[in-house]
């Protein structure tokens, strides 16, 4: 009878034991980190509210086996003893799901609603005590959001041909005056060899060779419905193709033939440069006034919006085609006041 009993309470020991360790696993890893440890005295009160063993020789045991299995909790001690413990295996830290949090805030093309609920699961990974710090001080503009999610849906489908080497075909929008999307070129059916999909400016693009243009070209995301995958095999990236050198030639200021540019700016300009160029641009001809920048860039009306809107602190210093271009568009904006219509503008300047 002692036996039976005997391994009747020592079968309800191991799950007792079971349970608090469960327990303390729980607690530990969803709330505690190293700037929230819980101290030994708070850890007796909780263990044993919920009824289990709570005595200070029995947690570090149960404590140690945790940590022997791989779990990286940590033990803060004074003079041989446990004051407190934290759970320092976060795959996260609060400043990196930071920084994700206010990416999705942001982010154009989610809309408010999928922001939300994807910022509730980023903040689930910081435990209970971070989450409480991410949450309160989000702010979710709902004035440049998307209306749909159909963007997300594009994006998967279009890393599906990805993925399975096949070309998609689609129809592309434009906006009229009545801010009603309209198809270009009349319904135009568009179809894109996809290689990689770019976030570039708060936009995302797909990057892809254009049969019809015998080129690589990017379409924005944003612009198309859902793409069909095409049975046809995707053509395969030209020799020498370079995502990362086509991103920086090209996205940045979309649209236009690509040039090899000679900025002249002022000393001040630095930032403006390098926040658009990046730090490996190539800068000469320093001096305490100036400097020369020289970028490879898309010569398009992006491009010459952004030399026109420093007002003579940054200018085209060659080629000359460049140049010529910039003065004729700023020919046309200099006299647009005086223009009957749009048909006295030129006709390179409107092609911009």
């Amino acid at each position: 009878m002692m036996r039976g009993r005997k391994h009747s309470f020592s079968g309800v020991n191991e799950m007792t034991d079971k349970s608090s360790i469960a327990f303390l696993l729980k607690y530990l890893t969803e709330n505690t980190d190293e700037e929230h440890p819980v101290s030994s005295a708070e850890l007796r009160g909780l263990l044993r509210k919920k009824g289990y063993p709570s005595d200070p020789r029995t947690i570090r045991k149960d404590i140690d086996m945790l940590r022997e299995v791989g779990y990286d909790i940590m033990i803060i001690g004074q003079n041989g003893l446990a004051t407190s413990y934290f759970y320092g295996g976060q795959e996260w830290d609060k400043a990196e799901l930071r920084i994700l949090i206010d990416a999705v805030s942001s982010a154009r093309f989610i809309t408010p609603e999928r922001s939300r609920k994807i910022i509730r699961k980023l903040a689930g990974l910081a435990g209970n005590q971070n989450r409480k710090e991410l949450v309160p001080d989000l702010f979710v503009s709902e004035r440049v959001k998307a209306q749909s999610n159909q963007l997300l849906y594009c994006l998967e489908r279009i890393s599906s041909a990805i993925r399975q080497k096949k070309k998609i075909v689609f129809k592309y929008y434009n906006y009229n005056t009545a801010k009603k999307r309209i198809h270009r070129h009349g319904g135009e059916t568009y179809t894109l060899s996809p290689y990689a999909t770019l976030w570039e400016d708060d936009r995302y693009y797909v990057v892809g060779w254009s049969d019809k243009r015998e080129d690589v070209v990017a379409f924005r995301l944003d612009r198309m419905p859902v793409p069909k995958i095409s049975g046809e095999d995707a053509v395969p990236p030209p020799k020498g193709f370079s995502l990362q050198d086509y991103s920086d030639k090209v996205t940045r200021m979309y649209g236009g033939q690509t040039e090899t540019v000679t900025l002249h700016c002022r000393s001040g300009m630095m930032d403006q440069v390098i926040d658009k160029f990046g730090l490996d641009v190539e800068i000469t001809g320093v001096t305490q006034d100036s400097f020369d920048a020289t970028v490879t860039v898309a010569v398009g009306g992006t491009f010459l919006s952004w030399v026109f809107q420093f007002a003579g602190q940054i200018f085209i210093k060659g080629p000359d085609s460049v140049r010529q271009l910039y003065e004729e568009m700023l020919q046309t904006a200099r006299h647009d006041m005086s223009l009957n219509d749009f048909s006295e503008v030129s006709e390179r300047v409107w092609k911009l």
